[in-house]
């Protein structure tokens, strides 16, 4: 099976369609699909051929109320901090989605404090590897969340939660100066997918 995971495409719909053009058998919005709430239906319209083969996170621009609505508007799967199942060659993993992003300074409607990043990732704690993390912002430290030189915007909780849990892979965005670069946190595998999206067979 081949998973194509991608992030805050802002409503660039040539970006959405070169980004779906890309042949998958599951497609994973983790975000940001609109800026300050707004496209989303202009997205919907490029992705709606998807129908459930897109799961759907809501970025730190949507509320969950815009992608909840988005999601049974077009037949696509509410995502947001829900637990799936999906077969591999090796026998079933668990995908784990979890969107908003920690606090920024930009006062998006779609922000969690640490605190209650760390009680929503607390919800997966008892999911049977693997894990496969897919979330709208990265952890804290890392190449992933670096916006300028020596200058991070991730969260603390998310990375603690990661050291402490291992998952096989974590997926994110919302930094967009790191798109594409990828880190390892002990046993786990982290990337930032980006509007070009990341492709994962398994």
């Amino acid at each position: 099976m081949k998973i194509l995971i991608f992030s805050d495409i802002h409503g660039d719909l040539l970006a959405l369609e070169r980004t779906v053009a890309q042949p998958a058998d599951l497609y994973i919005a983790a975000g940001d699909l609109a800026t300050f709430g707004r496209g989303l239906d202009l997205c919907g319209e490029v992705l709606k051929a998807l129908g459930d083969k897109l799961w759907v996170l809501p970025g730190n621009h949507e509320t969950h109320d815009d992608t909840r609505a988005f999601c049974q508007r077009f037949g696509f799967v509410d995502f947001h901090r829900q637990v799936r199942t999906l077969p591999s060659a090796l026998g079933k993993t668990q995908w784990a989605g979890l969107g908003y992003s920690n606090i920024t300074p930009f006062n998006t409607p779609g922000e969690y404090s640490e605190e209650e990043i760390a009680d929503a990732l607390s919800a997966f704690d008892g999911t049977q590897p693997p894990i496969y993390l897919v979330v709208h912002f990265p952890p804290h430290g890392t190449k992933l969340d670096e916006f300028a030189p020596r200058k991070h915007g991730g969260s603390p909780a998310l990375r603690a939660w990661v050291e402490r849990v291992e998952p096989a892979y974590l997926f994110c965005g919302h930094i967009h100066e790191t798109a594409g670069l990828t880190e390892r946190l002990g046993s786990t595998q982290c990337i930032n997918v980006g509007k070009q999206g990341y492709a994962l067979e398994i």
